[in-house]
């Protein structure tokens, strides 16, 4: 019998605080071919706890914008006062809602702001 993992991908995302330059996940079914998300939703929330019983305390939630549905590569872009944060390690996690309504969690991990020079 073969396993089927449906754990989400454990992906650690850095980026440096102010910055609003787009980054991407490519999701991949169990073989590891691309996934073709047309008709897909993606939202990607980070908090600053890492299992929170509540959205009470998210900083933000991303909506994500598919960038190549058959290659399944979606992207998630920050506003500037989303990605004006203390630095600080937080935690999300992103959701892949397809065309019937059923949701999964593909990713999720730690969400660290480091701190930037240039103001």
């Amino acid at each position: 019998m073969a396993n089927l993992n449906l754990l989400p991908a454990a992906i650690d995302i850095a980026v440096t605080r102010g910055d609003t330059l787009a980054f991407t996940f490519a999701v991949k079914d169990s073989a590891g071919a691309a996934q073709n998300i047309t008709g897909f939703s993606f939202l990607l929330t980070v908090d600053p706890n890492e299992d929170p019983t509540t959205s009470v305390a998210n900083l933000f939630q991303l909506s994500g914008t598919i960038t190549d549905a058959p290659g399944g590569i979606v992207s998630f872009s920050m506003s500037s006062l989303q990605a004006d944060q203390t630095p600080n390690v937080y935690y999300y996690d992103v959701q892949m809602t397809d065309g019937g309504g059923k949701i999964r969690t593909i990713a999720k991990g730690k969400f660290e702001f480091r701190q930037d020079i240039t103001k």
